[in-house]
């Protein structure tokens, strides 16, 4: 999600930017010309080279204290941040052209929350579309055993080749969101929906829905 604001350390003036990351995403951020290089090693290596570091959700603020010359170049706004149109890309692969799903969130403390059912999924969208859920296809047609549950690079290639996607809050809809993919995304219950998704438009291609919007969701599908 933050990947967007990366080039703005080298416009800075850094000489040198190492990403820590984990080693499903290495190769998906590995496209960015800005970094020059990716570590998921956190005791020793690259990142205890540097003289500065930073975490990646804590880049708008230093940008929004930045000189003239380099916030104009990164707006932050909440109808519209930044690259929202998507700043990542992969050559779509060769699968069927289907809807994505995900009903699952990242593992963590609202996860229970953040998810819901398999069956409620495919009450919402039918069982016509391609699991996106690493853990379990459910009912839903697995993709190829490609390794894509372990690289997000593999992963994005299976995206771009979709119709779109339908996921809750969760990984699937960031990486949805960087790669310009049409995405709808299922919010939790309003006291528990991310500061992120109530307080700005982080992409173009992502429209997010309450519990009380679930309904429009086959009209979302059928403009997909």
């Amino acid at each position: 999600m933050y990947a967007r604001f990366l080039p703005f350390l080298k416009i800075l003036g850094a000489s040198k930017v190492v990403v820590m990351t984990v080693p499903a995403a290495i190769p998906l951020l590995g496209q960015m010309d800005c970094i020059d290089q990716l570590t998921n090693l956190t005791e020793e290596g690259p990142g205890h080279e540097c003289d500065y570091w930073i975490g990646s959700l804590s880049l708008p603020y230093y940008i929004d204290c930045s000189p003239n010359y380099a916030k104009n170049l990164f707006p932050i706004k909440n109808d519209k941040v930044v690259a929202s149109e998507g700043y990542l890309d992969a050559v779509p692969s060769g699968i069927e052209r289907k809807i994505g799903v995900n009903w699952s969130a990242s593992k963590g403390a609202l996860r229970w929350i953040k998810s819901i059912s398999a069956e409620e999924m495919n009450g919402l969208v039918g069982d016509d579309a391609y699991s996106l859920n690493p853990e379990s296809d459910g009912v839903f047609r697995p993709l190829p055993d490609d390794g894509w549950k372990k690289d997000w690079s593999i992963t994005a290639k299976h995206m771009k080749a979709m119709k779109g996607v339908v996921t809750v809050d969760t990984g699937t809809a960031h990486l949805a969101g960087a790669l310009g993919v049409k995405c709808v995304v299922l919010l939790p219950q309003e006291s528990f929906i991310c500061w992120r998704w109530k307080n700005a438009r982080w992409y173009d291609s992502v429209v997010t829905l309450r519990q009380d919007e679930y309904h429009k969701l086959p009209e979302l599908i059928r403009r997909m």
